[in-house]
Parts: C-alpha cells; sequence; structure tokens
C-alpha cells in the first residue's frame, strides 16, 4: 500500500509538468535540485510525472524556484 496523498489524482497530474517545467525554466538537472533540497531523484522523477505530489517537497520546491505555493496550484 503506497503512501497516501493530500490531493486528489487531477491535480497530481496537473502540478507534475507545472513543476517540470518551473524546474526547466530556473535552468536547474534533477540532480541539482536532489542537491539542493535533498530530494532523490526518484521522488523527483515521480512528481513531475505526476504519480505523487507529497506536501513537505512541494513545498521545498516551491521555495526553491522562488513560486508561491498557491501559483503552483493555479
Amino acid at each position: 500500500m503506497g503512501r497516501r496523498s493530500y490531493f486528489n489524482r487531477a491535480i497530481i497530474e496537473e502540478i507534475g509538468p507545472q513543476l517540470k517545467q518551473m524546474r526547466l525554466e530556473k535552468g536547474l538537472t534533477p540532480e541539482q535540485v536532489q542537491e539542493q533540497i535533498h530530494l532523490s531523484a526518484k521522488l523527483l522523477q515521480r512528481m513531475e510525472e505526476g504519480k505523487c505530489i507529497p506536501y513537505i517537497p512541494l513545498k521545498r520546491l516551491s521555495e526553491l524556484y522562488g513560486k508561491k505555493m498557491k501559483i503552483v496550484f493555479e
């Protein structure tokens, strides 16, 4: 049984590509994100694919990308 997510599937699938786009706009590789916020490359990949969106890593990514959390959801 997997971990529970606080977001419904449609939101998760929508946020994933937005996260990848924000990372690319910042010119960051997955490895650089991993180093800066201690997020495994595998988890980042799953998030960007819209498979899961854990709250704490989402918060760290929004800070790293310089975006407010509500922007991520728009």
